[in-house]
């Protein structure tokens, strides 16, 4: 529906484990009018049985479950993500790429932050981005936020409008100041 609230997580599925799905299935619980999208990147079923399954035990509804294909073109798989109104990161794998994507885009995303790299790089470049809202230390607050970014409109307005804001200022995207303090770093 044209009011839906769409979900996303475009991460592959090594980087799942049902934990992770369980608490965005929380969220979906919490979120009327929620849907939630998600790649499929091969022929396996493994990803979406796993997040039916899920789904089922928290009482979420498995239409309100969408899969996508892979596809090949960079621009059809940025429209795919433009749809979303906000990315749930996979935990304790989080996204790169994806990550990278979504905040360029200027989507709120919700990750989960870990003590080891592969469960810091979302974290890392929302801060290099100037962007805390979305940033949980715990399962509850991963939840919350992606609870309160589904509800308020006016708040996933924000967090857009900072990241559009910071295309110009944040040392996410200063490529220049990146490699002098690279130069600096190696002198």
């Amino acid at each position: 529906p044209s009011d839906a609230v769409v979900y996303f997580s475009g991460q592959r599925g090594y980087k799942y484990n049902s934990d992770t799905a369980r608490l965005q299935m929380q969220i979906l619980k919490q979120v009327p009018n929620s849907y939630f999208l998600f790649k499929k990147f091969s022929e396996s079923e493994v990803l979406p049985e796993l997040l039916m399954e899920i789904s089922q035990s928290e009482g979420v509804s498995s239409d309100r479950l969408i899969s996508i294909p892979q596809v090949g073109l960079e621009e059809t798989h940025r429209a795919n993500l433009q749809i979303a109104d906000v990315v749930l990161d996979t935990y304790p794998y989080n996204g790169a790429t994806t990550t990278l994507e979504t905040l360029w885009m200027c989507i709120p995303i919700v990750t989960r932050v870990g003590q080891q790299f592969a469960a810091r790089n979302s974290y890392t470049m929302m801060m290099n981005a100037g962007i805390t809202e979305g940033i949980a230390w715990t399962d509850e607050e991963y939840v919350d936020w992606g609870i309160r970014l589904g509800r308020d409109e006016n708040l996933r307005k924000q967090v857009s409008w900072k990241l559009r804001q910071s295309k110009g200022v944040a040392p996410l995207w200063n490529a220049k100041q990146f490699t002098r303090d690279m130069e600096n770093a190696y002198r």
